[in-house]
C-alpha cells in the first residue's frame, strides 16, 4: 500500500500488496502442530519449581477433552461461552475448546466491576462462563439473578479446602463446577467416542461468528463486535504477511487477552507460528518474565514503555560517566538521523557508521538488560504514544513501532514494518485490505478482516458499516507520502470550543503526559473560551526524585506539593509553545488521585471516559473557568 509517484490525493483508496488466500482455520492450523509437532514446547507458565513447559500434544489433548465436556453439557454452535479470568494456559484452552464446537468465546475483562461483568454476561446470553477463582465466581454470584441465560460456572483453579464443593454444587441458578473435573469428564467421553469432537470441528464454516469482542465503552454501553473464524485467519495472514513468524518465536502474554489484539499476538500468532507463549506470572513481574522469555514479537501498550524509560532514567544516572557519554552520543546520532527523516532526507553516511556501532555495544547492552535483545519487532498500540517517548526510546536502542487498529478489525488496520520504524505514523495499511480517508478526514476500512456488525445491535452496526462496506472507524488521519498513516484524532472526541474552533485533544493530552510529573491529562474546553486541563501526578515516576528531597509519596500530597505544581506549569509552558492559541492549555489542575476503572473513568484498557471525568470533576472545571480560579 505504498503510494507511487509523490503525495497521493487524501481520499484515495490504498490498493492490495497481496492476495491473501487462506484454506485453514485457526483450529485447523491448531491440529496441524499438534500432529505434526507434538513434542515441541508451546507454552510455558511459571510454577513452584520454576517455568513448566506444555507441548503440542498436550496442548491438544486439553482442548479436545475440554470441548468433548462442553458438548456433553449441550452446549450448541452458536451458544456463548464466557472467560473471566487472567491470562493463563487454561485461557487458550477455554477459547479454543469453544471455538472447536460451534460455540462462541465472549471475554471478560478480569478487572471489570462486577456490575459490567453481569452486564455482558446478560448481553451476550452466556450459557456458560469460566471464572478464574472462587473470588471471581463472588463477584458472578451476586447478580445470578439478572442471568437467566447463566446455566453453568466453571472454576480454572481448584478451590481452598474451605471453598471445596462437588462437582454439581449449585450457585444461585447456576451449577458450580471444578475445570479440571469438567476436563476429567471430557476425556472420558473422548476415550468412547475419539471423533465427536473432530466432527464438531469440521462442520465449523469460516463464515461462523468465532468471538463476541465487547468494546471499551467510552462512548456509551459496551458494543458486542462479532468476528468470524474468517475474520481472524484473515487478520493473522495480514500480519505475516509483513512479519513473517515461525517455530523459534516466542511471546509474552501480559496484557489481558480480553483485548483482541493481545489475544491476536499471543494466542493466534502463536498457534500459527508454532512457537511459545510464555505467560508471565503478572503484571508486577514483567520485568523479570521478559528477562527470562526474551520474546521475539513483544507488543505492549504506551504506559507500559513510559515506565520502561522511567526506570532506564533511573538506571542511566547511577552508571558511570563514560558510559553515560556513550549513551548520550547515541541519542545525539539518532536524532540527527530522525531530523533528516522527518525533511525526507537520508541519514548522513558518518552517522550510520557511528549508530551502527553505538547500537551493536550500547544499544544492545541495553536491550539484553531489558530482555529484549531477541525481538525482531516491537509494537505499542492500543492507544496513542507520545512522539517524545517514540524518540526518547530509539535514542536509547528500542525501537518501538506502532500499530493501529481497533476491535471492529480483529485488531490490526496499519503496522511498522520490522526495519522501517518512523517516528509520528502507525506505519503502513497491512495487505489485503483496503484503507481510505473520507471528506471529512475519517479513516475507512474494507477487507476480510472487518467484523459482522455489533451484536443485537442494528441501528448502530449500519452506522459501523456502509453499505458498501466501508468501516467508519471513528478517527481521524491522514497519509503521507510515504503511503504511511498518521492518526490525528478522534472524531467523537473533536472539542468545539465557544469560538467555533474544532480542536482534537488527544495530541495536546500526549504531550503533556511526556513530562514525567504527569501520569494521566484530560483535556476540556467543549463550548467553553478556551481550553483547561486536568492532571495526575505519577508517584512511581516521582519515587526517586521524591526520596531525593524527603518528599512523602502520596498523590494526594504530590499533587499540592509546591515544587511538582512548579514543574507541571513548565511542562504546560514547553506544550503552549508549539501550539496555536486556540490551542494552548489556559488553566490546570492537578487532581488528588489518579483516574481509575473502578469510578468508571478508565475503560479496561485504561482509555479515558471523558463523560465521567467531567462529571466526577464538575465542580474543579468550572472553578477553572471562573474569575477568581487558580491554577
Amino acid at each position: 500500500m505504498l503510494c507511487v509517484g509523490g503525495r497521493p490525493p487524501r481520499n484515495q483508496v490504498r490498493v492490495k500488496e497481496a492476495k491473501i488466500t487462506r484454506v485453514h482455520t485457526i483450529l485447523d492450523t491448531f491440529v496441524d502442530h499438534v500432529r505434526d509437532n507434538g513434542a515441541r514446547t508451546a507454552l510455558r507458565v511459571h510454577g513452584a519449581t520454576g517455568w513448566r513447559s506444555i507441548d503440542w500434544a498436550q496442548y491438544g489433548h486439553m482442548v479436545d477433552s475440554l470441548a468433548s465436556a462442553l458438548a456433553g453439557l449441550g452446549i450448541q454452535p452458536g451458544d456463548r461461552i464466557s472467560i473471566l479470568s487472567s491470562n493463563r494456559p487454561e485461557w487458550h484452552v477455554a477459547d479454543l475448546a469453544t471455538m472447536t464446537i460451534g460455540a462462541v468465546t465472549v471475554p471478560l475483562y478480569p478487572t471489570a466491576a462486577p456490575a459490567q461483568i453481569a452486564y455482558l454476561l446478560g448481553h451476550s446470553r452466556s450459557r456458560l462462563c469460566f471464572v478464574e477463582s472462587a473470588a471471581q465466581l463472588a463477584r458472578v454470584a451476586g447478580h445470578l439473578h439478572e442471568l437467566p441465560d447463566l446455566e453453568w460456572i466453571v472454576e480454572l483453579q481448584p478451590s481452598a479446602p474451605s471453598e471445596a464443593v462437588s462437582f454439581a454444587a449449585s450457585v444461585g441458578r447456576a451449577t458450580r463446577i471444578a475445570y479440571d473435573d469438567l476436563r476429567e469428564r471430557g476425556a472420558a467421553a473422548l476415550f468412547d467416542s475419539p471423533d465427536h469432537v473432530g466432527a464438531r470441528r469440521r462442520a465449523v464454516r469460516p463464515e461462523d461468528i468465532a468471538t463476541i469482542v465487547y468494546t471499551s465503552g467510552t462512548t456509551g454501553p459496551p458494543r458486542g463486535a462479532k468476528l468470524t473464524h474468517a475474520n481472524l485467519t484473515a487478520t493473522v495472514a495480514m500480519i505475516t504477511a509483513v512479519l513473517p513468524i515461525g517455530p523459534t518465536d516466542r511471546f509474552l502474554s501480559f496484557l489481558p487477552l480480553s483485548h483482541i489484539a493481545e489475544r491476536i499476538v499471543s494466542h493466534m500468532g502463536q498457534i500459527e507460528s508454532g512457537g511459545e507463549t510464555w505467560f508471565a506470572r503478572s503484571l508486577s513481574t514483567v520485568a523479570e518474565d521478559l528477562l527470562d522469555c526474551r520474546p521475539t514479537v513483544f507488543f505492549a501498550v504506551p504506559r507500559v514503555w513510559e515506565k520502561m524509560r522511567d526506570a532506564l532514567g533511573v538506571r542511566f544516572r547511577s552508571l558511570p560517566k563514560p558510559v553515560r557519554g556513550l549513551i548520550g552520543q547515541q541519542r545525539r546520532v539518532v536524532a540527527r538521523i530522525q531530523a533528516r527523516e522527518v525533511a525526507g532526507q537520508s541519514a548522513a553516511a558518518s552517522d550510520r557508521v557511528q549508530l551502527a556501532v553505538l547500537d551493536r555495544t550500547v544499544g544492545h547492552l541495553i536491550r539484553r538488560r531489558l530482555g529484549l535483545d531477541h525481538a525482531r519487532l516491537l509494537l505499542s498500540g492500543a492507544a496513542p504514544i507520545d512522539d517524545a517517548l517514540v524518540r526518547w526510546l530509539h535514542g536509547v536502542g528500542i525501537r518501538v513501532g506502532q500499530v493501529y487498529g481497533q476491535t471492529e478489525v480483529c485488531g490490526p488496520t496499519a503496522m511498522s514494518r520490522p526495519g522501517h520504524v518512523r517516528v509520528g505514523t502507525v506505519g503502513a495499511p497491512l495487505p489485503g485490505e483496503e484503507v481510505r480517508i473520507a471528506g471529512d478526514g475519517e479513516i475507512l476500512v474494507r477487507g476480510p478482516n472487518v467484523c459482522a456488525g455489533y451484536l443485537d445491535n442494528p441501528v448502530e452496526s449500519a452506522e459501523l458499516i456502509d453499505t458498501d462496506g466501508w468501516l467508519h472507524t471513528g478517527d481521524i488521519g491522514e497519509f503521507d507520502a510515504q503511503g504511511e498513516l498518521h492518526i490525528t484524532g478522534r472524531k467523537k472526541d473533536l472539542i468545539a470550543t465557544a469560538q467555533g474552533k474544532k480542536i482534537a485533544p488527544q495530541e495536546i493530552e500526549s504531550r503533556l503526559r511526556a513530562d514525567r510529573f504527569v501520569s494521566q491529562a484530560v483535556v476540556i474546553g467543549e463550548s467553553r473560551p478556551y481550553l483547561v486541563a486536568l492532571m495526575t501526578v505519577d508517584a512511581d515516576a516521582l519515587a526517586d526524585w521524591a526520596a531525593q528531597r524527603g518528599k512523602p509519596l502520596a498523590i494526594e500530597t504530590l499533587a499540592a506539593d509546591p515544587d511538582v505544581l512548579t514543574a507541571i506549569a513548565g511542562a504546560v509552558e514547553r506544550v503552549n509553545r508549539d501550539l496555536s492559541s486556540a490551542e494552548q492549555v489556559k488553566r490546570w489542575s492537578v487532581l488528588p488521585r489518579e483516574l481509575t476503572i473502578d469510578a468508571g473513568e478508565l475503560t479496561p484498557t485504561l482509555k479515558i471516559v471523558r463523560t465521567k471525568v467531567i462529571e466526577h470533576f464538575a465542580d474543579r472545571i468550572d472553578a477553572l473557568y471562573g474569575v477568581d480560579a487558580a491554577v
